[in-house]
């Protein structure tokens, strides 16, 4: 393929944004009135914890994010933000749906949000909004690009029930399904498709998050006219940690370094890594937030930022997620709308994945799904402390259960039943003790908080039909692929 046909292809794409508009009569239902409503630009990273922010309470000491620091000092952050499923299926589903892992159905990673989910980009689309994904999507199976191409077929026809509700509600798509690669050189690799389902080499020998920015930027533009929704999904800083530009290879992590609940140095070169790939998604956002301003489109756009779950990098000697500590757990969420979410806000309302669809939409005005779980918080971003809102639920499928308040997190991790106040494993004053080294749970002077966490979080299970502690059975939403 010569650069004269991607150049052609890329012109072939934009022009088509266009194409595929909603009908005359929608757009004449939305021209006049829409016209105010917010842009949303939606900005998810993968594996980015809490922690790894110059701007964070009890930070990483070496990482420096100074374009996002400047963005939570414009916009509202959430000091108790967490992943809901911290495993990138179920919470990726989780974000778009508004509903816990055992509602919606994706239930552990490669498995299909089936179908009857009232997703995000459907009301907006349904709103009037142009509506768009660039990156990785990981909800739509096993297949690394069945989002673009289900029927094993070219391209992707409007209307067409088999595809329309696996693009749950996304007019446009460039990206892929799952899988990880942010440094391509050989053509043969390339895993990124266009929105008729053919391979965008153009990413070859580039930095992906890079791409990806101009790829959701060239949609902004297409897009001035009408309010879009655009989702832009980034791999990094989940592995494979070493594609990274060399000019962030700038770390060296010692054992001084660490979290002070990691023993020794294991993992350091890693980490660095790590850090050096929160360094260049925090260029790329800078330049995306740039980009905002000198379009003129930063006062009327909702910028959303966050994560689908964290890292461990051998915080209490585990790795990965998947995991309730905090390193695994809690993630990154920042909101900023001018002249709506209140600047350099940090609101100590507990927040979950769970609550970003509702939340976002309460900010823009449109209506929540009763099938969100979900809360509301948009008043949090405006600078309310929502008393009312005292705790939030973190599960994954059967390992595990845990409830979250502004100050306490109690764990179950005893799958077996009945669940009694002896099922209790793990009881943590987060604010005393932010690394999680003090348990609580014996402690008689915690009793009292223990027993009302407990039955929080009964109370919680028996709410949402969480079969805990059994699992839910994988078969029973019959989408895998």
């Amino acid at each position: 393929m010569n650069a004269n046909t991607l150049t052609l292809r890329r012109r072939s794409f934009l022009s088509n944004l266009g194409a595929l508009a909603l009908p005359l009569t929608i757009n004449k239902l939305y021209a006049a009135s829409n016209v105010q409503k917010p842009n949303v630009l939606f900005v998810l990273t993968d594996q980015w914890r809490y922690s790894a922010f110059s701007h964070a309470d009890n930070g990483d000491a070496l990482v420096k994010t100074p374009c996002i620091d400047q963005f939570a000092s414009e916009g509202t952050r959430w000091r108790r933000s967490y992943s809901t499923t911290p495993v990138c299926t179920p919470e990726r589903a989780t974000l778009v749906t508004g509903r816990y892992a055992h509602q919606h159905g994706a239930m552990q990673n490669n498995r299909m949000l089936p179908p009857g989910n009232r997703c995000l980009a459907e009301i907006f689309r349904q709103a009037g909004y142009a509506t768009h994904y660039t990156g990785k999507t990981h909800y739509d199976g096993e297949g690394r690009y069945d989002i673009i191409d289900p029927e094993g077929n070219t391209g992707w026809i409007p209307g067409d029930s088999a595809r329309e509700w696996r693009r749950r509600g996304f007019q446009t798509y460039q990206g892929f399904n799952r899988g990880h690669q942010y440094i391509t050189t050989n053509p043969s690799d390339v895993a990124m498709f266009d929105d008729d389902g053919r391979v965008m080499t153009e990413v070859l020998n580039r930095y992906e998050p890079e791409f990806q920015r101009e790829l959701a930027e060239d949609f902004i533009r297409a897009h001035r006219t009408r309010p879009w929704l655009c989702y832009l999904s980034w791999g990094p800083p989940h592995t494979p940690y070493n594609e990274v530009p060399s000019a962030y290879k700038t770390y060296t992590v010692t054992a001084a370094d660490r979290r002070s609940n990691v023993s020794g140095n294991t993992g350091a070169s890693n980490l660095a890594l790590y850090f050096a790939q929160c360094m260049a998604l925090d260029d790329q956002f800078g330049q995306l937030m740039q980009f905002l301003e000198n379009e003129g489109l930063k006062d009327n756009t909702l910028v959303v930022f966050t994560s689908d779950h964290g890292d461990m990098h051998y915080s209490h000697n585990l790795t990965d997620k998947s995991k309730p500590e905090e390193e695994s757990v809690r993630v990154p969420l920042i909101m900023r709308l001018p002249g709506t979410t209140k600047p350099g806000h940090v609101s100590e309302v507990p927040i979950g994945g769970v609550d970003v669809m509702p939340t976002l939409l309460g900010l823009c005005g449109l209506p929540v799904p009763k099938t969100c779980a979900g809360v509301n918080k948009a008043n949090s971003a405006r600078g309310s402390s929502m008393p009312e809102i005292d705790s939030i639920y973190c599960v994954h499928n059967k390992p595990w259960r845990a409830v979250v308040t502004d100050r306490y997190k109690l764990i179950l991790r005893d799958s077996t039943a009945p669940l009694t106040i002896n099922s209790v494993n793990d009881l943590y004053d987060l604010v005393a003790d932010p690394y999680e080294l003090n348990n609580l749970k014996d402690d008689p002077a915690h009793a009292t908080i223990k027993q009302q966490l407990f039955d929080r979080i009964l109370q919680w299970i028996s709410e949402t039909d969480d079969p805990y502690p059994g699992a839910v059975t994988l078969s029973k939403f019959m989408y895998t692929n």
